[in-house]
C-alpha cells in the first residue's frame, strides 16, 4: 500500500513539473527517451493466411508481446523528418507513417491518405481505445475535412508525423489537439 502511495505522489509531481515546464506551449514533444522502460499497450493476433494471400487481422488481441512490437517499431520512427508525399525513414507523412507501421506490426496495408484511412475504420469513443488505434484530426485543411492521423498510445497519448518536427509523441489533451481532434477509428 506505502508503495503504491509512493508512486502516485511521484507522478504527481512529474505531472506538475512536467506541466510547470511546458507553460501554455501548443504541443507536448516526447523523445524515445521519455517513455523508455514504459509499457505500451497494443497487439493482435495475425490469423494464418495462405501462401500469396494478403496478412490479415482477425479479431485484434491486446498482448503483451504485440504491445511491444507496437511501441518498438511506432519508436524506431522518432525524429524522422516530415515530408509531405514521402514514405520513407528520409521524409515521412502522416498517412505513410500510420501505413508503415501497421505493416509492420500487424501485417496489414492501410489505404494511403488519413480521409481513406477515416472511411475505412470502425469508430470507437475515446474511452474504449485501445493502443494501435487510429487518431484522426482537422488540421484545418483546405476542405475542413480530416487531414491528419496518429497511432494512439494509451493515455491520450499518440505517435504522429508533424509538419514541423517529424515524427514526435503528442497529447490529444493538449489544446491544439483536442480543439482539432475528430475522433478515433479501429482499423482491425
Amino acid at each position: 500500500m506505502r508503495f503504491g502511495i509512493k508512486i502516485l505522489a511521484a507522478t504527481a509531481i512529474a505531472v506538475t513539473i512536467t506541466l510547470a515546464y511546458n507553460g501554455c506551449s501548443s504541443s507536448v514533444r516526447y523523445t524515445r527517451e521519455s517513455f523508455s522502460g514504459q509499457q505500451q499497450s497494443a497487439s493482435c493476433s495475425k490469423s494464418v493466411a495462405k501462401k500469396g494471400s494478403p496478412k490479415t487481422v482477425s479479431p485484434i488481441f491486446y498482448s503483451a508481446s504485440s504491445q511491444s512490437k507496437l511501441a518498438q517499431v511506432s519508436e524506431s520512427y522518432l525524429g524522422t523528418p516530415y515530408k509531405y508525399g514521402g514514405t520513407s525513414r528520409d521524409g515521412i507523412d502522416c498517412s505513410a507513417f500510420a501505413g508503415a507501421v501497421y505493416r509492420e506490426v500487424y501485417g496489414v496495408n492501410l489505404p494511403r491518405t488519413s480521409v481513406k484511412m477515416w472511411k475505412k475504420g470502425k469508430a470507437v469513443r475515446l474511452d474504449a481505445a485501445k493502443p494501435g488505434d487510429l487518431c484522426f484530426f482537422r488540421l484545418g485543411g483546405k476542405r475542413g475535412g480530416i487531414d491528419h492521423v496518429g497511432i494512439y498510445m494509451g493515455n491520450n497519448r499518440f505517435i504522429h508525423a508533424s509538419t514541423s518536427s517529424g515524427v514526435i509523441y503528442g497529447e490529444l489533451t493538449d489544446t491544439y489537439f483536442s480543439s482539432r481532434f475528430a475522433g478515433i477509428r479501429r482499423m482491425h
